[in-house]
């Protein structure tokens, strides 16, 4: 049964005993960085095209960014950023980068902006992320935030920026959205990532 706040029915005991490592080593990990982040909240936003909001793995988050080029002046942008996990990890990875979290939830953006206001290098926007990409962006990563409608503004407006880009996407499930010259769409398939993923270039 969901709690007051939207939490996704918990998950069956054979699950949890099968994920409990990795669960306990991200919630460590999470602890760095004020609490821990685990557990799923129901979108109420799915009318918008939101999915609900999760959290990624610190280890998919090493593998998925193994190879992908990111300089010390590149501007990380988390394109619904939710409880803010990823950021951590690239707070830790990348020391001297800006990094932008977009959240489309006011209470959840709330929350995560309060959490991450110690650092400096970490702004939290609210509002709709297609509506809402920093001009400096650089390095937009996703965690399959949304449907493909909202997807394809994505994608729009990413070309409407007018400059180049990187996009990581994590659990790709609408990469059809960018069947367009512009993009270079490559697959990111390490052994050991968890989910089907894409690095989409913006020329």
């Amino acid at each position: 049964m969901a709690s007051r706040r939207g939490t996704v029915p918990r998950l069956k005991l054979s699950t949890i005993i099968r994920r409990a490592p990795k669960m306990a080593r991200n919630a460590v990990r999470d602890l760095r960085y004020g609490k821990p982040l685990g557990g799923t909240i129901r979108t109420k936003y799915a009318h918008l095209g939101a999915h609900d909001v999760g959290n990624a793995d610190y280890g998919d988050l090493a593998l998925l960014f193994a190879d992908v080029p990111v300089g010390p002046d590149d501007v990380i942008v988390d394109v619904g950023c939710g409880k803010g996990r990823s950021i951590n990890w690239f707070l830790d990875r990348y020391p001297h980068n800006r990094i932008v979290g977009i959240e489309l939830d006011p209470e959840i953006c709330a929350e995560t902006a309060k959490r991450l206001r110690k650092h400096e290098r970490v702004t939290i926007v609210c509002g709709d992320a297609t509506a809402l990409l920093p001009a400096d962006g650089t390095v937009f990563y996703l965690f399959n935030p949304f449907d493909e409608t909202v997807m394809r503004r994505f994608a729009q407006a990413m070309l409407d920026r007018g400059s180049p880009a990187t996009i990581v996407y994590m659990n790709e499930k609408h990469a059809s959205v960018f069947d367009d010259l512009r993009f270079t769409v490559a697959p990111i398939d390490p052994p050991g990532l968890s989910f089907r993923s894409v690095l989409v270039t913006v020329r």
